[in-house]
């Protein structure tokens, strides 16, 4: 009997082709290439990690730290679906702007309070009385704690949809799996 091969030539039928040890070792083979998958695939979530944290953290900030957010929100989610991979992502993404959101505003209060000249000792003024000082001042001859305020709350609920997104993903998932068949 003649089959055609991948190249489309013409091939003779082999027994030892289809033979148990043949089938054996195809299957052996096929495992292989599996595993090798599935062994690669953190490698591969290192490397699009890595280009997401060179994409995401700003030169001052640091990709490591980056990489080992998205690592802890991938172990506590466990996304399997690309979607879901995506949403956890984005999750990631949102945590990460917070809190360079909240060191712009302790640099700008640290900045508003070296700039004032206010010392605890020249005032006898508690820290916490020096920090209000400097939050007044930016709040009424600056936007920037406006600005940052809108923007935490816009990280804050992009977060909260995702996870929301995430889990009704799910849920929806867990019930089309334990519906019975018609």
């Amino acid at each position: 009997m003649t089959t055609k091969n991948t190249t489309g030539s013409p091939e003779k039928h082999s027994p030892e082709k289809h033979s148990p040890e043949k089938h054996s070792e195809e299957k052996h083979s096929e495992e292989n290439r599996s595993e090798q998958k599935r062994s690669a695939a953190p490698a591969r979530n290192a490397v699009h990690h890595g280009l997401l944290a060179g994409t995401v953290a700003l030169d001052c900030e640091s990709p490591v730290r980056f990489s080992r957010l998205a690592e802890a929100m991938r172990n506590q989610f466990l996304p399997i679906t690309q979607v879901e991979r995506d949403l956890v992502e984005n999750m990631t993404v949102c945590r990460w702007r917070l809190w360079r959101l909240w060191n712009i505003e302790r640099t700008n209060l640290t900045h508003e309070e070296n700039r004032l000249g206010v010392s605890p000792d020249r005032l006898a003024l508690a820290p916490a009385a020096i920090t209000g000082l400097a939050f007044r001042h930016l709040a009424d001859n600056s936007r920037c704690l406006h600005l940052l305020n809108s923007f935490e709350t816009r990280f804050v609920r992009q977060y909260n949809r995702s996870l929301a997104s995430l889990l009704l993903l799910r849920r929806n998932s867990k019930n089309l799996r334990n519906e019975p068949a018609m």
